[in-house]
């Protein structure tokens, strides 16, 4: 087999997230590695080409300091590495990014069987530009898988793959040639010592010379970084130190002060828009198979756009989902046959041909993200994504996402449609308005016989975590065997477990448990952040917490400089006395 790894260099660490001088986020002088998630991308490519005879290939698109990631990759093992460079590419977005991919890839002496590519990068959390590449080739896509194995029957070769969804795994398998994203728990990482690195000579090097002629850049993309501004909710860290006991009586005084145990208040929600007849600035919502309320919630924004625009909401639903929509935002709907994002896709653009909408909306999750990476490609609209809030910025929609130092990164769509999935726990859930029929249309969606779905397992239920009032954030700090002793305190408050990364790297709670620009966004009334570090790209998934209490042995540690209480003790001496004067309180507030 040839197989191709697609891969990326980003900030080691956190980054500024500044625009330089030509709008671009800066990213001059930072340190620099390979992306996380292309580690596993190189190392099951290296696996598949031993195992079947074939040969491997790195590519990367960036400036000529990225070659340090194809020196690591064929100190791995790849067999050919590429380097896609040029200064016309600085500033692409992701349709771009993918559009520059492709066509490398004509490039090579031979077509791969199989692209590889991670399934996010952390420094800008996309998740789009593998479904967008497929879309160019004309292949499958699926991902991101935690098993790959390839098989034959006759002259076609497939591949069985376990594909891991926040909320559970499902068994795909997937006609070759497709692209794959990799998981970060499929295996172990491509990382090789930077003394073992080749020297780059024989790396070779494409520019946009070299391809078709093209808009690349930041000027050829639809989607651009407007600006980068300081994250809206601002604390003033109180630190505790001294015996345990003593700190927990202290920290709790400070959470009565700032009100953490007064009985919830039933806020007025905003409501839901009033209905509007179809037409004007329509608004297209896609409705898959996520959980209710984040349906509920992205409704509810798409009929705030359209209410400001003109406009209208048609909700675009699978056949499985709710079908409760004119409550929360629907004027019309559209049930697709079909649920297979290839051909969703290509129904909804013929469809949207003589529509012409003014916006389509998504979750940030699998199903709606291929949909609409692949829709964004037909359209040539491009894509923003895993945005955490939408406003309109003169004609054009705009929206904000987690971006480097603690900062929201404004993203502002100049395509049409104007394409965007969203982080649906972060937005807000409205009171819903008077129920009314609607009438339902239904557009054909053909099957993809290139796919084929077996078992789904369900795991974790991830909606509890997106809006629960209280969360458990644990780190590595918390071995799993201990996690018995957090039970009381999440029995008593009613409280979710989220994680860090690495925490559901190692398996110790499933991936839908992960908090963070790579994983999930939540606004509880508390967060615990309990045995972490306070890496800010975790703590961009808990920024819009209310009260941020912390838990770490090393004062120095980055969580105490984003929590609002903090006690420096070991979490294991601090949780009974803990417990207690939690107890205390909630009995307290119960009573009166």
């Amino acid at each position: 087999m040839r197989i191709t790894a697609l891969i990326k260099q980003v900030p080691k660490g956190d980054h500024s997230g500044r625009l330089d001088a030509d709008g671009r986020l800066e990213r001059a002088g930072a340190v620099t590695e390979m992306n996380p998630w292309c580690r596993r991308a190189v190392a099951q490519a290296v696996r598949l080409a031993a195992d079947s005879g074939g040969r491997s290939t790195a590519i990367t698109m960036g400036p000529p300091a990225a070659a340090d990631v194809l020196r690591e990759a064929l100190a791995w093992g790849v067999d050919d590495a590429l380097h896609l460079t040029d200064p016309a590419l600085a500033g692409s977005d992701c349709l771009i990014t993918a559009r520059a991919l492709a066509a490398t890839i004509a490039v090579l002496d031979d077509r791969p069987d199989l692209i590889l590519v991670g399934a996010s990068s952390v420094d800008g959390s996309t998740g789009a530009v593998g479904a967008m590449l497929a879309e160019l080739l004309g292949v499958p896509f699926t991902g991101p898988v935690l098993t790959l194995e390839p098989h034959t029957s006759g002259t076609t070769t497939r591949l069985r793959t376990t594909v891991q969804y926040d909320t559970g795994i499902e068994d795909v398998d997937v006609q070759l040639p497709a692209v794959v994203a990799v998981a970060e728990r499929s295996c172990n990482p491509c990382k090789a010592p930077a003394e073992t690195w080749p020297t780059g000579d024989t790396i070779r090097r494409v520019t946009t010379s070299d391809l078709p002629p093209g808009r690349w850049g930041l000027h050829g993309s639809p989607t651009k970084v407007a600006n980068v501004h300081p994250a809206s909710l601002t604390r003033d860290p109180v630190i505790f130190r001294g015996r345990p006991e003593t700190q927990v009586t202290r920290a709790i005084t400070e959470l009565i002060a700032r009100g953490c145990f007064e009985a919830p208040h039933a806020e007025s929600a905003e409501p839901v828009p009033s209905a509007q007849l179809p037409g004007g600035s329509e608004v297209v919502v896609l409705v898959g198979p996520g959980p209710s309320a984040g349906t509920q919630a992205l409704l509810g924004a798409a009929a705030s756009l359209a209410a400001e625009v003109g406009g209208s909401v048609t909700a675009v639903r699978t056949e499985q989902s709710s079908d409760d929509l004119a409550r929360w935002g629907a004027d019309a709907v559209v049930t697709l046959t079909g649920d297979e994002p290839r051909p969703v896709a290509e129904s909804l653009v013929k469809w949207m041909a003589d529509r012409e909408p003014w916006a389509v909306l998504g979750a940030a999750l699998p199903w709606d993200r291929e949909v609409l990476a692949r829709l964004a490609v037909a359209t040539g609209a491009g894509l923003m994504s895993d945005l955490v809030s939408l406003n309109i910025n003169g004609t054009h929609l705009a929206g904000l996402k987690p971006s480097g130092g603690g900062t929201l990164a404004e993203i502002v769509s100049h395509g049409s449609p104007q394409i965007a999935t969203l982080r649906t726990g972060l937005l807000p859930l409205r009171t819903p308005r008077a129920d009314r029929p609607l009438d339902d249309h239904t557009l054909h969606v053909p099957a993809d016989p290139a796919v084929r779905r077996a078992e789904r397992r369900t795991g974790s239920e991830g909606d509890a975590l997106d809006r629960a009032d209280v969360v458990i954030g644990v780190g590595r700090g918390v071995a799993p065997e201990r996690y018995a002793e957090l039970e009381p305190m999440r029995v008593l408050l009613g409280a979710e477990l989220a994680a860090t990364r690495k925490v559901t790297d190692e398996g110790w709670l499933p991936h839908g448990r992960q908090l963070g620009i790579t994983g999930r966004s939540v606004a509880p009334r508390m967060y615990f952040a309990v045995g972490l570090s306070g890496n800010l790209n975790h703590l961009a998934g808990a920024s819009r917490a209310g009260t941020v209490l912390a838990i770490n042995t090393d004062p120095a540690a980055e969580v105490f400089a984003h929590c609002d209480v903090g006690l420096v003790a070991d979490w294991r001496e601090v949780m009974p006395h803990l417990v207690e004067g939690l107890r205390n309180r909630v009995s307290a507030r119960e009573a009166g």
